[in-house]
C-alpha cells in the first residue's frame, strides 16, 4: 500500500496507562481491550487500512494514503470517546501518523520510518493524534472537513538525531488541549542517544514494562553481550512519559570502588550534596517523594553495595522504581529478576525446511545481523544465496547481540559462507568435535577472541592500550598515549578505523563536537585483560597521567577567559579519564605531585560544572596520599583550590582550614602574591562570622597590593570584598558602587564567571535599594553567563532575586510563580539553603504573603513548580521585555509560553 515513489503511510496506536489498568482491573481490562480492538479494526477497514501487527494493546496499521489514515484515526478517537467503558474508565489512546520508505518482508515492515513513527507515538498523550511533516505535506488539502491541523513545531524525539516537525490532528467535538509533548525537551532524563537502531524484542519490552508496572524493582539478568543495557534503555525511553520526575541512568561499569556508587548516582541525577550530609542521606533526600525511575547498569561487580542501596531506597522512598542490569540478581526482597533471552534464531534446516530470505528474515537475530552487516558494507542484503549461511551464523552464535554485531562486521572482507565456516572451525576446537553447545558467555568470549586473533600485531597492540582510557578517547589522546613501542603515530588513524570497522570500537561525537572512540563494556574489559597480561600497563598508565595532566594545565588559564565554554565541554568529555589519572597518581609517592597539579588545575571546572562532592573526594585522596606532604607549589595550589571549592560547597570550616594551610605554604615558598589572594578569599568566608574590622583590613590590603604590584585581579577581589562588607552593614549604595568597580576590572580581564558573581552581588544591592531595572539587567546578564557555561546550581538562587524584582515591579503573582520554580529547582538539584540564604528566602515569602490572596498564591505557586528552571528564567526575562512595551501581554501569558 503506497502513495507513490515507494512511500508507505503508517498509523501506530497504543493505550496510555494500560499496564496499571491490567494490574488493577485484569478482568475488566480484558473486556475493555476486546471492545477497543473492535473499534480500531472497524475504523481501519472502513478507510482501507490493514493491521499488520499488534503487540499487547498497540496497533501497527498501514494505509494507502495519509487522508485515509487521518480519517481512521479521527473516527477511532470519536468512537473511543463515545464508548461507555465502565469500571476501567475511558481508555485514552494515543496515535501517530508518518509516511516514508519501508521494507516489506513476510507481512511485516522494517526500516527507519517505523522507528520514527514509534518515537512520535511515545511523545503523544492519550486522546492525541500526531502527524509528521512528511505526512502533513501528503495530506494538504485532503483532510475531512471536521478535522484540522495544529502546528506544534520541531521536536527532538528519543534516539533520533534529526528533530521532527510535528502537527496535531484537531478533531471537532474532542479535546484539543494536551500537556506538553513527551519529548527530550520536556522530560528530565540523562538517557544516551542510541547510535544504531533497536531491533526486535517487542515481547521482551512489553514484559519488562509489565513487571515495572506491577512492582518497584526489576533486575535484567544475563551474561555479557546479551543486550541487557540496550533493552533497559529502550524500555526506559518508552516509559519516559510515565515518570514525571525523570528517568536517570547510573552507569557502574567503570567503577570499582563500592563507595563511589553513591557519587555516580548523585552525578547522574544532578544532585548537589550539602555540608553536614552524608552522600547516602543527600541521595535519599533528593529521590524520596519523586516519581522517578533509576536505572543501575552493570551491578554485578558491586552486587552487595548495589543491593544495599536499592533496598534502602525502596524501603524509604515509596514512589521510586528501579530497573537494574546485572549478571546476577540483587537478591533483595521485592526483586523481580528477569533473564534476558537471546534473540530468536532459525532452527536447523531439518526443522525449518528450505532457507529463503522470507523464512530466515523473520527471526530477530537475522534482522540484527543483516542491519549491522549493511552498515558495515552498504548494499548487503539477505538473498537466496546467503540466507542459509546467515541462518547458521545466527544459530551458532546463540542469538547473542554483541556476538552477532562482531560477526556482522566481518562482511567487509568475508562472505557469510566464509564467516560461517570459520565459526565452525573455532567452535569445533572448543568442543573437541562433539556437539557444539557452549555457555553463552563462552560463545561471546570466543567471538571476541576470534576478532582479536584476526587483528594485525599493530592492531592488537593499539586495541589493548586503548583499555587505559575510561568513557572514551579522542584521536589526540590516543596518539599521545598509545603511539610508540611498536606503533607509529602516523598509523594511529588507520588502526582506529580498522578497529571500528571490526566493531571493536564505536565512533561518537561529544558536546565539544570532537570525535571520540568508545568501547562497550565486554570489549573494554577484554582489552584490559590483554593490557594487564602484556606487561605494558604501568608504562601506559603513566603516559595516560602525563597526557591528562598536560591537558589540565593547558585548560586552566583558558577557563578564565572567552574560551571557557569550549574548555568546560572538553574537560567534561574526559572527566572519567581525569579521575582515573588522579587515582593512579595517588597510588604512588613518586606520582602524587602530578595528581596535585591536576586537581589544582581543575578548580574552575569543578566550581562551574563538575561535582563538588567528587572534587572533595579527589582532594581528600590526594592530600592524604604518601608523598603529598612534600612542601611544593603543587601542594600549595591544591590546598588553595580545596579551600575555594569548600567555600562554594558552603563548608566554612573546611574552607578556612584549607585556605590557612595554603597561606602558610605560599609564604614558605616565597609566593607572597598568592598568599595575599588566599587571605583575601579567606576573608570572604569570615565576613559573616565575626571580626569585620580584620576582614575589611584584609580586603583593603588586597587593593593596596594590587596597586603596588599592578595586579588588577587583587584589586578587583579587594573591591568586591569591601562591597560585600558594605552589604552586610546595610550600605547598599556603597556595596553596589564597589562591586561595579570590581566588575569593570573583571570584564576587562575576560573572566565572565567571576563577573557573574559580581553581577549577583550588584543585583542584591539594587533590590535592597529599590532599583528594579538595574537589578533586572544584572540578573539577566548573570543568567546568560550561567546558561552559556552549562551551570545549573546558581539558577534557583537567581529565580529568588528575579522574584524580588517582580515584587518591585508590582507583580506579586509573577513573583510567586518564580519562587515556586525556584523551590522545585532546588529540590531537583538537591540544594539545601545555608543560613543566610534561608533568611533571605523567608523574608521574600513574608513580603509575598502580604501582597496576594492565599488561593491565588497557591495556584501561582503550583504553576511555578511545574515550570523548568530555564523556562522560568525565560519567563522572568520576557516579563521584563513586556514591561517595556505598552501593548505587551501579562506575565501569565509569558509563563504559558515558557511551559509549553
Amino acid at each position: 500500500m503506497s502513495v507513490g515513489m515507494g512511500i508507505t503511510v503508517f498509523l501506530f496506536t497504543d493505550i496510555e496507562g494500560s499496564t496499571r489498568l491490567w494490574e488493577r482491573l485484569p478482568a475488566a481490562m480484558g473486556e475493555a481491550l476486546r471492545r477497543h480492538d473492535a473499534i480500531l479494526r472497524d475504523a481501519t477497514a472502513a478507510h482501507g487500512g490493514t493491521v499488520f501487527k499488534t503487540v499487547g494493546d498497540a496497533f501497527c496499521i498501514v494505509f494507502g494514503d495519509v487522508a485515509a489514515a487521518a480519517a481512521a484515526a479521527a473516527e477511532s478517537q470519536r468512537r473511543l470517546a463515545a464508548e461507555r467503558w465502565g469500571e476501567t474508565g475511558p481508555l485514552r489512546v494515543r496515535m501517530a501518523i508518518h509516511a516514508g520508505h519501508a521494507e516489506r518482508r513476510d507481512d511485516d515492515y522494517f526500516g527507519t520510518t517505523l522507528n520514527r513513527v514509534a518515537r512520535m507515538l511515545g511523545a503523544a498523550h492519550g486522546g492525541q493524534v500526531l502527524l509528521s511533516l512528511p505526512a502533513r505535506e501528503l495530506v494538504e488539502g485532503e483532510l475531512p472537513a471536521s478535522v484540522s491541523l495544529r502546528d506544534l513545531g520541531e521536536r527532538h524525539l528519543r534516539d533520533l538525531s534529526r528533530p521532527e516537525h510535528l502537527f496535531q490532528l484537531v478533531i471537532d467535538g474532542l479535546p484539543a488541549e494536551f500537556p506538553p509533548l513527551r519529548t527530550v525537551e520536556t522530560i528530565p532524563n540523562n538517557l544516551p542517544v542510541a547510535l544504531s537502531s533497536f531491533v526486535g524484542r517487542e515481547r521482551e519490552r512489553a514484559e519488562v514494562k509489565r513487571l515495572l508496572g506491577a512492582g518497584r524493582l526489576v533486575t535484567l539478568t544475563g551474561t555479557g553481550g546479551t543486550g541487557k543495557t540496550r533493552l533497559a534503555l529502550q524500555v526506559a525511553e518508552e516509559l519516559l512519559g510515565d515518570f514525571s520526575d525523570g528517568i536517570w541512568l547510573v552507569e557502574l561499569a567503570t567503577i570499582s570502588d563500592p563507595d563511589r556508587i553513591l557519587e555516580a548516582a548523585a552525578a547522574a541525577v544532578g544532585l548537589r550534596e550539602e555540608p553536614g550530609e552524608t552522600p547516602r542521606d543527600a541521595l535519599l533526600r533528593f529521590v524520596c517523594g519523586r516519581r522517578m525511575l533509576l536505572i543501575l547498569d552493570n551491578c554485578e561487580h558491586l552486587i552487595e553495595a548495589c543491593a544495599g542501596l536499592v533496598a534502602e531506597i525502596l524501603r524509604r522512598c515509596s514512589t521510586i522504581k528501579v530497573l537494574a542490569t546485572s549478571r546476577h540478581s540483587l537478591g533483595i526482597a521485592g526483586e523481580q529478576a528477569w533473564g534476558v533471552p537471546p534473540l530468536s534464531v532459525p532452527g536447523s534446516l531439518r526443522e525449518d525446511g528450505a532457507r529463503t530470505p522470507e523464512s530466515v528474515g523473520r527471526f530477530e537475530a537475522v534482522r540484527l545481523f543483516v542491519e549491522r552487516a549493511a552498515a558495515a558494507k552498504p548494499g548487503f542484503a539477505l538473498t537466496q544465496q546467503n540466507a542459509g549461511a546467515v541462518a547458521r551464523i545466527c544459530r551458532r552464535l546463540d542469538g547473542i547481540p554483541l556476538a552477532l554485531e562482531l560477526a556482522a562486521a566481518r562482511v567487509r572482507v568475508l562472505a557469510p559462507q566464509q564467516i560461517s565456516e570459520r565459526l565452525d572451525d573455532r567452535f569445533h576446537l572448543l568442543t573437541g568435535g562433539g556437539r557444539s553447545v557452549l555457555p553463552h558467555q563462552q560463545t561471546l568470549r570466543t567471538l571476541i577472541d576470534w576478532s582479536h586473533d584476526l587483528l594485525s600485531l599493530a592492531e592488537q597492540t593499539l586495541f589493548r592500550r586503548l583499555a587505559v582510557f575510561v568513557g572514551g578517547r579522542t584521536l589526540d589522546a590516543v596518539e599521545a598515549v598509545c603511539a610508540g613501542e611498536g606503533i607509529d603515530r602516523e598509523a594511529i588513524v588507520d588502526l582506529l578505523q580498522s578497529l571500528a570497522d571490526k566493531s571493536l570500537l564505536s565512533v561518537e561525537t561529544d558536546a565539544a563536537d570532537a570525535i571520540r572512540y568508545t568501547m562497550i563494556e565486554s570489549v573494554w574489559h577484554y582489552a584490559g585483560e590483554r593490557l594487564e597480561a602484556s606487561g605494558e600497563e604501568e608504562w601506559i598508565r603513566d603516559r595516560h597521567l602525563d597526557y591528562f595532566l598536560r591537558l589540565t594545565e593547558e585548560a586552566a588559564p583558558r577557563l578564565l577567559g572567552p574560551e571557557t565554554p569550549l574548555w568546560l565541554d572538553r574537560i567534561d568529555a574526559d572527566r572519567y579519564n581525569m579521575r582515573r589519572a588522579m587515582e593512579w597518581a595517588a597510588a604512588a609517592p613518586d606520582r602524587v605531585q602530578q595528581g596535585l597539579r591536576m586537581a589544582g588545575g581543575l578548580m574552575r571546572y569543578f566550581e562551574i560544572r563538575g561535582s563538588l562532592e567528587e572534587a572533595r573526594d579527589v582532594f581528600a585522596l590526594l592530600l592524604a596520599a604518601p608523598g603529598s606532604e612534600t612542601r611544593t607549589d603543587a601542594l600549595a595550589d591544591a590546598l588553595f583550590a580545596a579551600g575555594r571549592l569548600a567555600w562554594v560547597r558552603e563548608d566554612s570550616a573546611g574552607a578556612m582550614a584549607r585556605y590557612r594551610a595554603a597561606i602558610g605554604l605560599y609564604r614558605e615558598l616565597g609566593r607572597e602574591r598568592d598568599a595575599v589572594m588566599a587571605e583575601t578569599l579567606l576573608a570572604f568566608v569570615e565576613c559573616e562570622l565575626g571580626d569585620r574590622e580584620t576582614v575589611e583590613a584584609r580586603f583593603r590590603r588586597a587593593i593596596e597590593e594590587g596597586h603596588t604590584r599592578r595586579d588588577v585581579t587583587l584589586t578587583a577581589v579587594g573591591l568586591s570584598g569591601l562591597g560585600r562588607c558594605a552589604m552586610v552593614r546595610g550600605d547598599f549604595a556603597r556595596s553596589r558602587r564597589l562591586r561595579e568597580e570590581s566588575l569593570a576590572i573583571y570584564r576587562a580581564t575576560g573572566d565572565e564567571w567571576v563577573s557573574g558573581y559580581l553581577l549577583w552581588g550588584i543585583a542584591r544591592a539594587c533590590v535592597a535599594g529599590g532599583d528594579a531595572p538595574a537589578a533586572r539587567a544584572a540578573l539577566e546578564e548573570w543568567a546568560g553567563i550561567a546558561r552559556r557555561f552549562g551551570n545549573r546550581w546558581v539558577v534557583p538562587y537567581l529565580l529568588v532575586h528575579f522574584a524580588e524584582v517582580r515584587l518591585l515591579e508590582h507583580d506579586p503573582e509573577g513573583a510567586v510563580r518564580l519562587l515556586g520554580a525556584a523551590e522545585a529547582g532546588r529540590e531537583s538539584l538537591g540544594l539545601v539553603l545555608g543560613d543566610p540564604e534561608r533568611r533571605e528566602w523567608e523574608a521574600v515569602l513574608t513580603r509575598v504573603e502580604g501582597q496576594i490572596a492565599g488561593d491565588l498564591r497557591a495556584k501561582a505557586w503550583a504553576l511555578g513548580r511545574r515550570t523548568g528552571l530555564w523556562e522560568a528564567v525565560d519567563a522572568a526575562v520576557q516579563a521584563g521585555l513586556a514591561m517595556m512595551e505598552p501593548s505587551a501581554g501579562t506575565v501569565p501569558v509569558v509563563f504559558e509560553i515558557g511551559t509549553r
